[in-house]
């Protein structure tokens, strides 16, 4: 891994933007469980929608609904 062989450390920040379901659910643990075994910090791309028009979710990639109610499969 580049980081290991330049000493520099290493965060995932892009990741996730998918919809609330169990396959969004699977693709966010099996990056999270990755980014884990090889000690990488992570932080979720949207923790609320800020009306990205660079995704193609739109408003429901973030952890919320619009209602406020959380994403549970993605908590």
């Amino acid at each position: 891994m580049d980081a290991e062989r330049y000493h520099v450390p290493l965060i995932f920040s892009e990741f996730g933007a998918c919809f609330d379901g169990q396959e969004c659910a699977n693709e966010i643990n099996s990056s999270t469980d990755a980014f884990d075994d090889h000690l990488a910090s992570w932080a979720y791309w949207q923790y609320k929608s800020f009306s990205d028009f660079t995704t193609t979710a739109g408003t429901r990639e973030g952890m919320f609904n619009s209602d406020g109610t959380p994403q549970a499969l993605k908590l």
